[in-house]
């Protein structure tokens, strides 16, 4: 493997045209070649073999000396962003990759890739079908790839456009030792829609609980291309209660899973339980659905039910299934846990 981030072996790419004019024959065959090698890269076409043929070479451009450089590499310049993190190539000349002419390959962790604008990334996303997955955890960020797109290895390279900040870049998800890695062995077994159902009604086994903590963590920490195939968005939320707030870790879920048979879209996670936001079903509907009636009301205006408690050395753990009214007239309803110091 590479040591330098934007050569590694997920890297797609990088693009470069040059002039033909004057070259002798064995040298026109070489920038031709690697012409096309590039090209295949960003394009999600490149074998094996090309895809290192044009990390050596591109690689030996940015460090070695320029006289040591071959001509078709001549006048290209490397610069890095302020943390070092991501490395922008500057042709001389310009290549047309997916359609679109450009002067500039960007390079950094996730590989290389092209800038386009908002309307050339519509026309990418929108002629091959990709699916937009989202986070705002850290900074607005956005991927579209193809739904299919997972950490198995054994899949071709998949076209994937995101947001960087600024504007959007096109690149590629090669198969390799980057994909195999993404997610990390102890968070490769994540939480079903029965696991999700059973921490949210408060009936969740302890193995349960594991794989939903695996899947918070991929979508609070991982690329979204790492995230549970259900997973199409991660946010901070907040939700007024009473006059205060309660904020979520809030994920957006593909396809519904089921809390005492409504269709749930959205969960959030908080400090001490978690929820499923109940979307557009009103409160007397959800308060139907879980059993929970005048007796169940607390003082403070949301209605909660016991459901265990575990005790352990100095405290009883206590988890109680709870729907909860916010002031925008939205529905909580999820499992909270409480510690109870246990009496002397």
């Amino acid at each position: 493997m590479m040591p330098l981030r934007f050569f590694s072996p997920l890297a797609a790419a990088a693009a470069v045209a040059v002039s033909m004019a004057g070259a002798p024959p064995v040298q026109a065959n070489t920038a031709a070649s690697f012409q096309r090698d590039l090209v295949a890269l960003l394009e999600c076409r490149a074998s094996p073999a090309a895809m290192q043929a044009v990390t050596t070479a591109l690689r030996g451009a940015r460090y070695g000396t320029p006289q040591e450089r071959p001509a078709h590499l001549q006048g290209w310049g490397f610069s890095n962003d302020g943390d070092d993190t991501t490395t922008f190539i500057d042709m001389p000349d310009a290549l047309t990759v997916h359609g679109i002419t450009t002067h500039r390959v960007v390079a950094d962790d996730s590989g290389f890739s092209i800038p386009v604008d908002a309307g050339q990334r519509a026309r990418i996303v929108s002629g091959n079908g990709l699916r937009l997955r989202s986070s705002n955890l850290r900074e607005p960020f956005q991927v579209w790839s193809p739904p299919e797109v997972s950490g198995d290895a054994s899949l071709p390279a998949a076209l994937v456009v995101r947001s960087d900040g600024k504007g959007y870049r096109v690149g590629c998800d090669y198969p390799g030792p980057m994909r195999e890695a993404r997610v990390p062995p102890r968070l490769r077994e994540t939480a079903s829609a029965s696991d999700i159902g059973a921490a949210l009604e408060c009936r969740a086994d302890d193995a349960a609980m594991q794989r939903i903590a695996n899947m918070w963590e991929r979508v609070s920490e991982l690329s979204p291309l790492a995230w549970p195939d259900n997973v199409s968005a991660v946010a901070s939320r907040d939700y007024a209660v009473g006059g205060q707030t309660m904020s979520l870790l809030a994920v957006t879920l593909d396809h519904p899973v089921m809390l005492q048979g409504l269709p749930v879209h959205s969960l959030g996670i908080a400090q001490g339980g978690y929820f499923a936001d109940m979307g557009d079903a009103p409160l007397k509907a959800v308060l139907g659905a879980t059993g929970l009636g005048a007796a169940d009301r607390q003082a403070e205006g949301y209605w909660m039910r016991e459901g265990t408690r575990e005790a352990s050395s100095g405290y009883t753990r206590v988890r109680a299934f709870s729907v909860i009214p916010t002031d925008s007239g939205a529905v909580l309803a999820g499992c909270m846990t409480s510690e109870v110091r246990s009496a002397d």
